[in-house]
């Protein structure tokens, strides 16, 4: 993600994967389909966790912290 615009789409489409995965009860479909935006707003540094890329110029985008979150949770309760 390169500018405003790209974190306020990136942003939006979180907010939309979030209402989904509260609607959708298949849990390994909503992983699936999400796995290129959850990819997209983080970065994996070899042998260290994911972070989060939710600022930009000052600007927090929540919506991007939230999915990341709930990203993480729910892969993390399919392997159990």
């Amino acid at each position: 993600m390169e500018n405003e615009f790209d974190y306020f789409i990136a942003d939006e489409n979180c907010k939309q994967a979030i209402k989904q995965l509260m609607s959708d009860a298949n849990k390994v479909k909503w992983l699936n389909e999400y796995r290129c935006l959850f990819e997209k707003v983080t970065i994996h540094p070899k042998g260290l966790p994911r972070i989060i890329i939710a600022n930009f110029n000052g600007v927090r985008y929540d919506f991007i912290i939230d999915f990341c979150r709930k990203y993480q949770i729910v892969e993390f309760e399919i392997t159990i």
